[in-house]
């Protein structure tokens, strides 16, 4: 099988998901796609339709700009908490800056990257800084400090984890923090939904970790762990339901849970239930 994008070890055949091959280290245990998936792989993934085609990703993102500005505040007040200061985020995977928006209305100042030139255009016709591209290939040359690269939900999206880590070390002022926020595939949810859990959907997610393999990538690269803990947030439920119906075709209790999700208006926001989400805070050596 393929070698681990983590820790460059040898791995083993999984499970074969949605037609990939997911393999598992030897070593770490980290789990991930196999195959190389190209260089069109971002623009053919996560195009218009997955903000609003269903599936593995969004029935209609836009909708979320409330929920998701919320949470960006809830995690610059978080990071200030810790670092002691507000400073400039680049929040990487911005979309339409939603979160941006969270952390700039939390006294942050910042700017975004997205690959997506819809969403980018987006943000920007609200006044963001957005730069549209991928993260790997971003041009940041004029960006002089950056005191918090936050990656929330989009590390295992890159093909290449440790090589987005590296980006944002690269990017990172000295004593500066990386905020990642990932599904955990040790959670008690993951465990018991086997291959059925509902972020085994590749080819938009590529990689499932858990905090130990997360920390131990981290201190390879050199960051210092400040904090981890798992996440709570609160979910739209016409997202659930869309994201519920999609993770139903592999899971017999995604199905069941779909049907009570059927019942509820899709306006509503309730607390997301599982134990299967987590983020964790490194910082950069001085």
């Amino acid at each position: 099988m393929a070698t681990c994008p983590l820790c460059n070890q040898q791995s083993d055949r999984w499970e074969a998901i949605r037609g990939f091959e997911i393999a598992q280290c030897r070593q770490c245990s980290h789990r991930f796609v196999a195959a190389s998936l190209g260089v069109d792989h971002v623009a053919s993934t996560y195009g218009d339709d997955y903000f609003c085609g269903g599936g593995a990703g969004y029935d209609d993102y836009l909708s979320q700009r409330n929920l998701l500005t919320a949470r960006g505040q809830q995690f610059a007040e978080m990071v200030s908490r810790y670092t002691g200061k507000r400073g400039r985020v680049l929040d990487v995977g911005a979309a339409a800056g939603f979160l941006l928006s969270g952390w700039l209305a939390a006294g942050w100042s910042g700017l975004g990257v997205e690959p997506n030139q819809t969403m980018c255009q987006e943000g920007k016709a609200k006044g963001l800084d957005l730069r549209c591209g991928t993260f790997e290939t971003a041009d940041l040359d004029d960006v002089e400090t950056i005191d918090c690269v936050s990656m929330v939900q989009v590390l295992s999206h890159f093909q290449s984890p440790r090589q987005a880590m590296e980006r944002a070390c690269s990017v990172l002022s000295p004593g500066g923090v990386l905020l990642i926020e990932t599904w955990n595939r040790s959670s008690w949810i993951a465990t018991i939904s086997g291959k059925g859990w509902h972020e085994y959907s590749p080819p938009s997610v590529l990689h499932w970790f858990t905090p130990k393999c997360l920390d131990q990538l981290a201190n390879t690269l050199g960051l210092e762990k400040v904090a981890s803990k798992r996440s709570s947030r609160w979910i739209n439920v016409g997202h659930a339901k869309s994201l519920l119906k999609h993770a139903s075709q592999e899971s017999k209790l995604y199905a069941v849970a779909n049907q009570f999700a059927r019942l509820l208006p899709d306006s509503l926001s309730l607390p997301y239930p599982g134990d299967d989400l987590f983020w964790a805070l490194y910082r950069k050596a001085n």
